[in-house]
């Protein structure tokens, strides 16, 4: 370990820090929970609009003839990408509190 660096761990000792790794850790994992809660948020969202999680909404597709076909589409493509982001936000938290 350089001079230098020894100086930055010391700054993140005196922030009570272990090391700048746990420094690292605990802001990834921040953002992490943000993600978290706009994805949450968002399938929030599309579960009020249709009253019913993605599964149902996914295998009543063609019988929800109160919103348009585009509108059906457009909301099925942006929910099932917000699950996917849910699920890797999931996984990485899961793995930074290993």
């Amino acid at each position: 370990m350089t001079v230098e660096e020894a100086s930055v761990e010391n700054i993140f000792h005196e922030m009570g820090y272990a090391s700048s790794t746990d420094y690292a850790i605990k802001k990834a994992r921040e953002e992490l929970l943000h993600e978290l809660k706009i994805s949450v948020e968002a399938i929030a969202v599309f579960e009020k609009k249709y009253g019913m999680s993605y599964e149902e909404f996914y295998s009543r597709f063609n019988e929800l003839t109160q919103f348009g076909l585009f509108e059906r589409e457009d909301d099925s493509m942006d929910w099932r990408a917000e699950l996917t982001v849910l699920r890797g936000v999931e996984k990485r938290l899961t793995w930074l509190t290993k």
